[in-house]
C-alpha cells in the first residue's frame, strides 16, 4: 500500500475518533444538566480524562501498527527494488547479447550481399563452379583418372575430364544465375513465369554449347557429357521443369547431356570410382595370371634342369659303382701278386 494512502487512512481514523469524542461530550452535557454544576463538572472532567486516556492508547496502538506497516512496506519495496534492479541487469545483459547477435546477423547479411555481388560476374561464377568441380573430382577419383581444363583440338577447353578405359567424359560447369535470381526476387507470378521460361531457355543454350563443343568421339570422348550445375536450388528448378513445354531435362537427354548437381555428381563419381577399382582388380588379376604363366615356364625349366642333374648324378653313381668294382678287382690282383712274390719257390 503506498505511503500516501496510509497517511490518508490515519487522518480519517483521527477525525472519526474526534467525532466520537465530541458526541460523547454532548451526551454527558445532557446528563449533567440534571445534576449539580459542581458535580457535573467533576463528572465531566473524569469522563473526559478517561476518554483522553483511551484515545491516547488507541492512537499509540494505531501509531505502532502504522509504524510496523510502514516498516514492512519499506522492506517489501526494497526487496522489490532489488529484484527489479536484478531483472533490469539481466535484461540489459540479454539486450547486449541480442545486440551482438543482431550485429552478427547484419554482418552475415553484408557478406551474403557481397557474395551476391561477386556472383553477378559470369567469370567469377564460372570460377566458383570450377573450384567446386575440382574439389569433387579430387575427393573421389584417383589423380590419374581425371584432368582439369582439358583442351580439345578445336581449341575448346572443358572444366573437367574423366579418363575411363572406354574413353573420356567431359564435365562443364555452367551457372545460369541472373534470370534465376530475378525469378526468385520478383513478387509477381506473371513476371516469375516469364523469368522461369527465360531461365530454362538459358539452360537449353548451355546444353547446346556442351553437346557441340565437348561430345567428340573422334577425339576419344564417350557419346555423352555432363553439365555441372554447382547450386542445388538451380538444379532443383531444372527438375521442376519436367513435363512442361520447356522440359530442360528431356531436352538435355536428347542432346546426350546429363545435368548434375554437386550431390548427383558425387554419386556419379562414386560409381565411376567403384568401376575403376573393379578394373584395377581385374588388371591385377591379369598381372597375376601372367606372372603365374611365367612361373610355370620357369618351373618347367627348373624341372628339366633337375632331371638333367639327376641323370648326371645317376651316371656319376654308375661310374662310381663301376670304378669301385674295378678298384676292388685291382686291389685283389695286387694282393694276389704280393702273395705270390712273398711265397718261397717250390
Amino acid at each position: 500500500m503506498p505511503e500516501s494512502s496510509l497517511l490518508t487512512l490515519l487522518l480519517v481514523v483521527v477525525l472519526v475518533l474526534l467525532g466520537v469524542l465530541t458526541l460523547a461530550v454532548l451526551l454527558i452535557w445532557r446528563r449533567l444538566g440534571r445534576t449539580a454544576p459542581s458535580d457535573s463538572m467533576q463528572l465531566l472532567s473524569q469522563q473526559m480524562l478517561g476518554a483522553t486516556q483511551q484515545q491516547d492508547q488507541r492512537l499509540a496502538h494505531l501509531n505502532e501498527q502504522l509504524t510496523q506497516t510502514l516498516s514492512n512496506l519499506n522492506t517489501h519495496i526494497n526487496q522489490r527494488l532489488d529484484a527489479t534492479g536484478k531483472t533490469i541487469g539481466d535484461v540489459k545483459g540479454q539486450l547486449g547479447e541480442l545486440g551482438q547477435a543482431a550485429r552478427q546477423i547484419l554482418q552475415v547479411g553484408t557478406d551474403v550481399r557481397k557474395l551476391q555481388d561477386i556472383l553477378q560476374s559470369p567469370k567469377l561464377r564460372g570460377g566458383l563452379g570450377e573450384w567446386s568441380l575440382e574439389n569433387l573430382l579430387a575427393e573421389v577419383l584417383p589423380r590419374a583418372h581425371y584432368e582439369l581444363q582439358h583442351r580439345f583440338q578445336s581449341g575448346a577447353t572443358v572444366d573437367g575430364w574423366v579418363i575411363l578405359a572406354q574413353g573420356g567424359v567431359a564435365i562443364d560447369a555452367k551457372f545460369p544465375l541472373p534470370n534465376f535470381q530475378a525469378m526468385l526476387e520478383t513478387d509477381s507470378e506473371e513476371e516469375r513465369g516469364k523469368l522461369r521460361k527465360t531461365f530454362l531457355r538459358d539452360v537449353r543454350r548451355r546444353v547446346d554449347e556442351i553437346a557441340e563443343k565437348y561430345i567428340l568421339p573422334d577425339e576419344g570422348t564417350l557419346d555423352f557429357a555432363l553439365m555441372y550445375v554447382p547450386a542445388e536450388n538451380v538444379y532443383y528448378e531444372l527438375l521442376l521443369s519436367v513435363g512442361t513445354d520447356l522440359d530442360a531435362c528431356a531436352y538435355a537427354r536428347a542432346k546426350k547431356v546429363v545435368p548434375v548437381s554437386p550431390n548427383t555428381l558425387y554419386a556419379y563419381l562414386m560409381v565411376v570410382a567403384a568401376g575403376l577399382r573393379g578394373l584395377q582388380i581385374e588388371k591385377n588379376a591379369q598381372d597375376i595370371r601372367r606372372q603365374l604363366t611365367r612361373l610355370g615356364g620357369d618351373l618347367e625349366g627348373v624341372q628339366a634342369d633337375f632331371a638333367l642333374v639327376g641323370k648326371h648324378l645317376n651316371n656319376a653313381l654308375a661310374k662310381h659303382t663301376d670304378t669301385a668294382r674295378r678298384l676292388d678287382n685291382l686291389a685283389a690282383k695286387l694282393g694276389q701278386m704280393h702273395e705270390e712274390t712273398d711265397s718261397p719257390t717250390s
